[in-house]
């Protein structure tokens, strides 16, 4: 099991986004962690054309003193020694980041507003700059996520997606390691696209079947290889073909999944704006939580 000092929750009080302390509250009991709701005030608010609008302190008094009681409230049946609340102003990218550092956290869990057109394209969103910044897995929940699927009291199914790269091996290791603490049945999952598919095979329609049936076979024996010995007897795994996002949300309806665990591979910031990820998509999909694991994301193993 890794060692996770502290589970930071990052929320902005709103009903959508207070859907992640459910989720982030149940990781922190299984890890034994210490849970931190961050909530921070967003400067531009505060500051308008560089003007103050009211006392900074005065302002993050007022704010604390409703924020603990509306997560308390959420909270309720938590011991309150087990929790506790932060609330900075600055920007929030930058604020989450420092208190990620400064708590020691392991995992970050917050919930993302879903944009659409233009407005996210050029603004981006809190959620996105984190997801291909952070040094800790990001676990992210749709603010549309039923509430049922957002304050989950077992995690009973993990889909862990691999394309045998660096990024997506630190989400496998993390994905195993989730099934271990929850005790959790794991699918290790690799997407072949289907452009990459035509590329491999033969023109010969005759040797087309074979020459898949072999990339099937070869694949698998690699995602095996993958699988650590302890998990070999609960594990599944699994070959799909197609749009990688696309695959692994139907496979995860199909089959009741409670999280999808994925890499995040760091690309330009520029590209990932223009083209997205399956990270990204997935998340927009808004059907699973999901948990993001850049190749720097390192667990600490418990002794």
């Amino acid at each position: 099991m890794f060692d996770l000092k502290a589970v930071v929750c990052a929320t902005d009080l709103s009903e959508g986004s207070n859907k992640a302390l459910h989720l982030a509250s149940f990781i922190a009991s299984r890890y034994n962690s210490k849970l931190v709701v961050a909530h921070v005030i967003d400067l531009p608010a505060v500051t308008p054309y560089g003007e103050t609008m009211v006392d900074p302190q005065e302002l993050q008094s007022r704010v604390a003193q409703s924020a603990r009681e509306q997560v308390a409230d959420i909270l309720a049946g938590v011991p309150p020694e087990l929790w506790e609340l932060k609330v900075t102003i600055g920007y929030p990218t930058k604020a989450i980041h420092e208190m990620v550092k400064e708590t020691g956290a392991g995992l970050l869990v917050a919930a993302t507003h879903i944009r659409s057109g233009i407005e996210r394209l050029l603004l981006g969103s809190v959620t996105r700059k984190l997801m291909f910044t952070l040094t800790v897995p990001f676990l992210v929940v749709s603010g549309s996520l039923p509430l049922e699927r957002s304050s989950l009291h077992e995690i009973e199914s993990i889909l862990i997606s691999t394309d045998f790269s660096k990024e997506s091996l630190e989400a496998v290791a993390w994905g195993f390691d989730f099934a271990r603490t929850f005790d959790a049945k794991p699918t290790l999952a690799s997407v072949i696209e289907s452009s990459q598919l035509d590329q491999m095979l033969s023109r010969d329609p005759q040797k087309e079947k074979a020459m898949a049936q072999t990339i099937t076979d070869e694949l698998t024996r690699n995602l095996w290889d993958l699988v650590p010995a302890d998990l070999k007897d609960k594990t599944d795994v699994r070959v799909l073909a197609g749009h990688p996002h696309e695959e692994l949300n139907k496979y995860a309806i199909l089959n009741r999944a409670d999280l999808i665990v994925v890499g995040v591979h760091g690309r330009g910031f520029f590209e990932n704006i223009m083209v997205g990820s399956t990270t990204d998509r997935l998340v927009r999909l808004g059907q699973f939580p999901v948990l993001a694991v850049r190749s720097v994301c390192k667990g600490t193993q418990k002794v």
